[in-house]
């Protein structure tokens, strides 16, 4: 068989054990009971939206690892023994230039700084060289705010890996939207904007110090860019978390931004996050093992490898990546331990975790 017949057959496989599974998943209901939108059609929706970029042999194999990458999350196989990590979220920085109600990265105590490109550099030759597929360039800041935040995503993609990077896109404008996409980025790659309301007053209330205008015209005029370059990606969408002060404009949002990103998402927010530090009602004890353990690797800005993103103030390091390997770190004692007690379920023994709701 082709190499093109064994991707589409490959492909049709996934789509259709997929299919299967997210018949059984539940609609994503807003607090009145009402479903935006049932899981099944959302991540079907998701896969067409992708063709459009299939334009060659070469788009059909960047999908072809894009849904291999992307549907064992979608349909709950990923698989937990991997001796690399799949992907890596990286902060490029944990400066932020809005002040989000929903985001506890203003209340954390952690030292404020800027990767240094050089251990940049050896993070992403050591990913490249040991396997890992995907690089997220993002985690409790803005990552447009780093100096060589271009340079960064155009040195990853010259190792061939995968990109995501999301953004508040307040310092998307046109110069550095090119810069972007002159970077090597293609439609294995993710832009992705957080927007968090519909309308000028909500957007502002819960992204504050932000800009509503210019936040909602630099995101159109980067699909615009886009298109004028001639570029097949990235994948531009936006995001936007739902919470109480923003539950009544999801629907206005879904209609206004899938005429114009290529995909635009809802998703829940997660109050351990979100609330991180403050005070509120108790929240329920774990019951589910937490997939981002075996997921990907989380690193700060200075190196620093924690669990995940929950850790806001850097109370659970692992290591540093100035000193160690990837692979060091995600196969260490202290990280295996911490995977076993998940598979055992015993969430009692982990502090961090037992009323996680990530």
């Amino acid at each position: 068989m082709s190499d093109t017949g064994r991707i589409r057959q490959t492909l049709a496989s996934l789509i259709s054990r997929g299919r299967n599974r997210l018949e059984r998943w539940q609609p994503f209901r807003s607090k009145a009971g009402r479903p935006y939108e049932r899981s099944r059609d959302s991540s079907l929706r998701l896969v067409r939206e992708e063709l459009k970029f299939v334009r060659s042999f070469d788009d059909l194999k960047a999908f072809y690892r894009k849904m291999m990458f992307f549907m064992p999350r979608m349909i709950g196989t990923l698989g937990r023994f991997e001796k690399v990590p799949p992907d890596l979220e990286i902060e490029p920085t944990n400066y932020c230039n809005l002040n989000c109600i929903c985001c506890p990265a203003s209340r954390s105590t952690r030292k404020k700084g800027f990767m240094d490109f050089a251990l940049f550099q050896k993070i992403i030759d050591d990913a490249s060289q040991i396997g890992v597929k995907r690089v997220h360039l993002y985690l409790h800041g803005e990552s447009l705010l780093h100096p060589q935040i271009v340079e960064m995503i155009s040195y990853t993609k010259s190792k061939d890996l995968a990109l995501n990077l999301t953004t508040n896109g307040m310092r998307l404008d046109r110069e550095m939207g090119e810069s972007i996409l002159r970077s090597g980025v293609n439609s294995t790659d993710y832009v992705t904007f957080s927007v968090l309301g519909f309308s000028r007053h909500v957007y502002e209330k819960i992204m504050r110090r932000g800009n509503h205008d210019r936040a909602v015209n630099n995101i159109r005029e980067f699909v615009k860019l886009r298109d004028e370059l001639g570029v097949n990606g990235p994948v531009i969408s936006t995001v936007f978390f739902i919470m109480p002060e923003n539950e009544h404009e999801a629907e206005q949002y879904l209609r206004y931004w899938r005429g114009i990103v290529d995909h635009a998402r809802l998703c829940r927010i997660s109050e351990s996050f979100s609330e991180h530090k403050r005070e509120g009602k108790p929240r329920a004890a774990r019951t589910k093992t937490c997939a981002i353990i075996w997921e990907k690797m989380t690193i700060f800005w200075n190196g620093d490898v924690t669990t995940c993103a929950m850790d806001v103030d850097g109370e659970r390091v692992l290591g540093n990546l100035n000193e160690q390997t990837v692979s060091e770190i995600w196969n260490s004692e202290q990280l295996l331990a911490i995977r076993q007690i998940h598979r055992e379920k015993r969430f009692e023994e982990l502090p961090f975790c037992y009323n996680c709701d990530m």
